[in-house]
């Protein structure tokens, strides 16, 4: 670079410090005036060199170049930044007053020859490891954020050759200019899976399996392994689920819920279920969610901050389904217990979509949407339900937010998030029962008769129509839609998804 008048000699000398992080030990440090000091802090995954030319800008004309280089074992890659180490990012004179500042845009050497900044210094690199290495424009380093010069994602060596550039003032005054910049290699951690994220937790196990009830919004926001599924276990009746992180950030189960409800019970109560702690929405009259009355055997309670649900109607088992034991209605929580019926497997779990035959696609339980939002009579309800039946920690997914549209979005599946939206193929279909989603055509019941199974899926959400019907998820062979409403007396499988911390 040309400075501005010949005459005046102008010498940088960039004292540079080398750290490496993670497991520190052996230490050492050496620092000559006008060269570069080099600091090491040992990383067993890491192995980093700098070499020790002398960086000095004579005559304003970019000098010496330091390389440095980067040896990794490390699974899953490494950062190598930069950072100027000081109160601020300036290049300070002997005589503590004069300084340059670095530069805050890109800029190429004749720019910043040609630009009306004066004083003003900059770095340049350039990666060796990659094809036809160029050098970068010069850009500012700054004292308090971290500059990434390289992220990879394996344990692949780097070499890098890193120069200065500056331009001065002809009242600049003439000496040494010195400060320190800091280069940090750091190991990047494993991306974290769901069991991982349980595991860092410290939550504890029941019969080998991690709690559905214990899952945050933390554990779920942690994972970073996308489609990362695990199986966990429900503490009401024991049974386990495969839930999964998806592409669109939440939690979901990816197994239909399958909980019986026992008339008279009090086994759902706000310490394992999805039952608001919030007293006042049992002691409002106005809600359906109002505190049982005396001689009651069914409804509210509230005692000590805990919320227990106590249901009108029991499951329906497997065996009995008829027009006398569902009736479409919405003032009795009406559920069913699918299994087979008859066979050599009677009494046992329904695959009911053949495109799904593992875990994932089992029938699980049918529930009309006054069971679904744990109520004994949903009529009266305007708006979004702050109780259900899922696991505490877990919720319905929402029509308002149009969750269940804006994961089919995620995959691919439909193109805009709709009321209904009509597919141009049947592959859309096929890929809602597929990993990771694994949907099933399960049908529905209506009229105490389970219709379209195999042919015909459908998931309750969390919000309702009007008095008669709610929104649901349902597909067929040529249309899908993620915010359908019907009759809320009718008996369909739900999803649920792990509570927002917010919520």
């Amino acid at each position: 670079m040309r400075k501005h008048q010949q005459h005046i000699l102008y010498i940088i000398v960039i004292l540079l410090n080398l750290v490496s992080v993670i497991n520190t030990n052996n230490t050492s440090a050496l620092s000559y005036q006008s060269s570069v000091g080099v600091g090491f802090i040992f990383n067993p995954a890491l192995s980093v060199s700098l070499s020790s030319s002398d960086l000095v800008i004579s005559n304003l004309v970019p000098g010496s170049i330091i390389n440095v280089s980067v040896a990794s074992n490390a699974s899953y890659g490494y950062t190598l930044s930069a950072i100027v180490n000081g109160n601020n990012s300036n290049l300070t004179h002997t005589n503590g007053t004069n300084t340059f500042s670095s530069i805050a845009t890109n800029a190429d050497l004749s720019d910043l020859d040609n630009s009306e900044d004066i004083n003003i210094w900059g770095y340049s690199y350039k990666d060796n490891t990659v094809q036809m290495p160029t050098w970068s424009n010069y850009n500012g380093l700054s004292n308090s954020n971290t500059t990434t010069l390289i992220n990879t994602n394996s344990n692949v060596s780097s070499n890098l050759d890193f120069k200065i550039g500056a331009k001065a003032a002809s009242t600049q005054a003439s000496g040494t200019y010195t400060g320190t910049v800091n280069f940090t290699a750091v190991s990047n951690v494993a991306p974290m899976s769901l069991l991982d994220s349980f595991i860092a937790s410290g939550a504890e196990q029941l019969n080998g399996y991690y709690k559905m009830q214990d899952m945050t919004h933390d554990i779920c926001e942690s994972v970073d392994v996308e489609e990362s599924e695990l199986q966990l276990i429900d503490v009401r009746d024991n049974k386990v689920y495969w839930v999964a992180k998806l592409k669109d950030g939440n939690c979901w189960m990816t197994q239909n819920l399958d909980l019986d409800i026992v008339a008279g019970s009090t086994n759902l109560t706000s310490d394992n279920t999805d039952l608001s702690t919030d007293e006042s929405v049992y002691t409002n009259t106005n809600t359906i969610y109002a505190l049982k009355g005396t001689g009651d055997t069914y409804g509210y309670t509230y005692e000590n901050g805990t919320a227990t649900w106590i249901s009108e109607r029991t499951t329906i088992a497997y065996n009995q389904l008829n027009s006398t034991n569902w009736q479409n209605s919405n003032t009795d929580p009406y559920s069913y217990d699918r299994l087979e019926t008859a066979g050599a497997n009677v009494g046992q779990p329904v695959h009911p979509d053949t495109n799904v035959s593992s875990e994932h696609g089992l029938a699980g339980n049918y529930y009309n949407w006054t069971a679904v939002v744990a109520s004994n009579n949903s009529t009266n309800l305007a708006s979004n339900p702050v109780n259900s039946i899922c696991p505490k920690g877990w919720r319905l997914p929402t029509t308002t937010s149009k969750e269940f549209g804006n994961l089919l979005i995620e995959y691919n599946i439909i193109e805009t998030n709709s009321s209904q939206t009509y597919i141009p193929n049947i592959s859309s279909v096929n890929s809602m029962d597929m990993t990771p989603l694994y949907f099933i055509r399960g049908g529905d019941i209506s009229n105490g008769a389970l219709s379209f199974s195999g042919s015909y899926g459908a998931y309750w959400s969390s919000h309702p129509a009007n008095g008669q019907y709610a929104f649901s998820l349902s597909y067929s062979t040529n249309y899908i839609y993620p915010q359908g409403s019907y009759s809320k007396a009718y008996g369909r499988p739900i999803r649920c998804l792990a509570r927002l911390v917010d919520e």
